[in-house]
């Protein structure tokens, strides 16, 4: 019988993606795709995500270390591997950006991008990286996995430049490509998949689960399993010595050629995002957060205010519900 809901609707499945809806990959076919990709002079550029928990981690360990640790290094041929866990294991996004540049042949996993407060920085150092390689016409053959919990965070322009996008529930990952092949194409558009998903749930409004072959960018599923407790704890070592070391040092940054703008309103804007996370509660710390900025105070507060509205907050005057600090006592 015909339903009459049925005219309404507008996603189904792509008769593309149907073929890949009982493929399954293995993770050595996966590693060989990337290297095979690095073979014909380009970078493999892989984001994964998924929920706090989900096996990000373990996930991009198995490739790491059961593949990239053992694959030796042919562009350096010097004996070394793809993989060397203390370089190639990053949790800061100056030392990824620095690496994405100066490395060859090289595995790099930057873990939980997320961490970073402010991201805009964040993706606008990874941007300027990826341009820089792209503007120069670098072949570095570098493969590079970076794990975020949410797909909506990450940067449009930044995503355009991925190979793949590998979304992960237990045990389980989608994977999903750029098309190529078809007139006005664009890099990987990851917010269109998010909004194909959410129509297509709209009009089905008894499903609960997506069904990946709507999206023409779908190339099928991996199965991963937990990392054995050897690699766990080699893993667990990596993130405690990371997070020993912490980011980099002023000097480490001069070293890398790794200059951050201190421009007044780059002062401001982290000085909000610190507003937001609640690590500044009061307008003395604020403004002693804002004395690097060597402007007028008129002006420097005209700036302030500007970029407290933008983002939702009262002017500096009716700021955490307290009454103005005077000139002197502020500067």
């Amino acid at each position: 019988m015909w339903n009459r809901n049925q005219s309404k609707k507008t996603i189904f499945p792509h008769r593309y993606s149907k073929k890949f809806y009982d493929f399954w990959w293995s993770q050595t076919a996966l590693w060989n795709a990337l290297l095979g990709r690095l073979k014909i002079e380009k970078d493999a550029f892989v984001l994964i995500t998924g929920d706090t928990g989900a096996g990000k981690s373990h996930f991009t360990g198995t490739l790491c270390f059961k593949h990239g640790a053992k694959e030796p290094n042919f562009v350096l041929n010097n004996g070394s591997m793809m993989f060397i866990p203390k370089e190639s294991f990053i949790i800061d996004a100056d030392e990824f950006a620095y690496k994405m540049i100066m490395k060859e042949g090289f595995v790099l996993w930057l873990d939980e991008a997320r961490r970073v407060a402010n991201r805009r920085k964040w993706y606008s150092k990874i941007n300027n990286a990826v341009a820089d390689r792209k503007n120069q016409n670098r072949k570095l053959f570098n493969v590079y996995f970076l794990c975020m919990p949410f797909e909506k965070e990450f940067d449009p322009v930044l995503a355009s430049h991925l190979t793949l996008w590998i979304w992960v529930r237990r045990g389980v990952g989608e994977v999903y490509c750029k098309r190529s092949g078809v007139k006005g194409g664009t890099g990987l558009n990851i917010q269109r998949i998010l909004e194909r998903e959410e129509k297509y749930l709209k009009e089905n409004p008894k499903k609960t689960i997506v069904n990946p072959t709507i999206h023409p960018e779908y190339l099928g599923r991996i199965a991963f399993s937990k990392l054995s407790p050897k690699l766990k704890k080699k893993y667990d070592d990596l993130v405690k010595s990371k997070k020993a070391t912490g980011d980099l040092t002023e000097e480490e940054k001069k070293k890398f050629g790794i200059v951050d703008e201190q421009t007044p309103e780059n002062i401001i804007q982290d000085a909000i995002e610190k507003i937001k996370s609640e690590e500044i509660k009061d307008k003395k710390t604020l403004w002693d957060e804002l004395k690097k900025i060597k402007l007028p105070y008129d002006k420097k507060l005209k700036i302030l205010n500007h970029y407290l509205q933008i983002e939702g907050f009262d002017t500096f005057g009716r700021l955490f519900g307290k009454k103005k600090i005077e000139e002197e006592n502020v500067w």
